[in-house]
């Protein structure tokens, strides 16, 4: 761990112990107490600085919970040092995972204040969770549709995602990726594409899950506006309805009306156009006709 801090600058350093002072004592008259240890034992300091953190948010048992300051960080690194204590596997993790990723405390104090919120480990029961137990890289996720999506995830207990260092809560992610397969679905796609049609029918199935029930459904499909109806009429004009079904239907979370063109005689594929320019792209790409669309419908429409 502490090969880590040999590169760093006596710029940064000094920096990082202005982080230091400031956090933990409300001050920047610590800074030369912070700069020395830095100097010493770089990543004992950092281990007892997170030490203070995890266990401000969760505290030992019997313990009420209070901001953990400098003492307790000086404190730490001394035992640390001096080997009286071995730091708790926790402490040692969260301080692992914050150099892996180039994190910030502010990173780590977000993620603990979260998971002290809303996580399955009560902060009073003297559990302390460990960073895979609520975060999960996105790596992982290939699965993410078919396990349920954003409440896959939380079933599981997972709080976060980290996708290259950024970080997202499940429902977030979710929102993140169903607009990645929106816009997929919006334009040609590559049918030979094993990983793209994965993910393609994996989200439709679970967008199969969040249909409203058929009664609400029916109502927000109903007197539909008028150039969305010129638009599905004009589609099944230009196009083999043989081959091809065409239809509109809710986009799953948001409730707006899309145009839904499958192809009949396999699962195939299946686009979800959401406005003109993509009605008219797809026409243009459609290979078996040309795009000759009546003056009647080319009026602006949003679905």
């Amino acid at each position: 761990m502490k090969r880590v801090y040999e590169p760093a600058t006596h710029e940064m350093l000094e920096a990082l112990a202005l982080d230091y002072s400031q956090r933990f004592n409300q001050t920047s008259e610590n800074v030369g107490v912070y700069l020395k240890r830095m100097r010493e034992h770089p990543e004992w300091l950092h281990v007892a600085a997170v030490d203070a953190l995890v266990r401000t948010w969760f505290p030992d048992p019997g313990r009420r919970a209070a901001r953990l300051g400098g003492g307790w960080v000086i404190k730490k690194y001394r035992e640390y040092v001096e080997e009286q204590e071995e730091p708790p596997a926790e402490m040692v993790a969260w301080a692992g995972w914050m150099l892996n990723g180039g994190l910030s405390y502010n990173h780590l104090e977000w993620v603990l204040e979260v998971t002290a919120r809303e996580g399955s480990a009560t902060p009073d029961e003297g559990k302390r969770p460990l960073p895979h137990e609520v975060i999960i890289e996105v790596g992982w996720l290939q699965e993410f549709w078919a396990a349920g999506g954003a409440q896959g995830l939380e079933r599981s207990g997972y709080l976060f995602v980290d996708l290259d260092g950024e970080f997202f809560t499940p429902q977030d992610y979710e929102q993140y990726r169903q607009a990645a397969v929106d816009e997929v679905l919006s334009a040609p796609y590559d049918p030979s594409d094993a990983q793209v049609m994965y993910e393609i029918q994996t989200y439709l199935v679970w967008a199969e899950s969040q249909r409203l029930p058929a009664e609400e459904e029916q109502e927000l499909l109903t007197d539909l506006p008028r150039p969305l109806v010129q638009w599905v009429r004009a589609l099944g004009k230009r196009i083999d309805t043989d081959h091809y079904s065409i239809g509109v239907r809710l986009a799953p979370r948001s409730r707006r009306r899309v145009i839904e063109i499958r192809e009949k005689p396999t699962f195939g594929q299946v686009w979800h156009l959401r406005n003109q320019q993509q009605i008219l792209a797809w026409l243009d790409w459609y290979p078996h006709s040309a795009v000759v669309v009546p003056e009647q419908v080319r009026e602006d429409v949003s679905l």
